[in-house]
């Protein structure tokens, strides 16, 4: 299974936002891809989560690069391959 590790926004200043640092004084957890397709356009959207589950930041329509990490799961332990 694949999860999103890394997200940068190509923007001026550039942000990036990565699974296990720290933004704000909250930890990043998790990073969703939450966009939908419509018949004659696409609305991107990625949310940034923190431990709780809260809602860090959105982004969305903005010019991205997404850096995956494959996740290995074995009898409900997720270890994450190559660490």
């Amino acid at each position: 299974m694949q999860i999103i590790h890394r997200l940068t926004v190509v923007s001026n200043p550039t942000r990036v936002f990565e699974v296990g640092t720290e933004l704000d004084g909250r930890e990043v957890i998790e990073i969703k891809q939450v966009g939908t397709a419509f018949e004659n356009s696409i609305h991107s959207e990625f949310t940034i989560h923190d431990e709780n589950g809260d809602l860090i930041a959105s982004i969305e329509n903005a010019p991205v690069i997404v850096e995956y990490r494959q996740i290995v799961e074995h009898d409900e332990d997720e270890t994450v391959e190559g660490e």
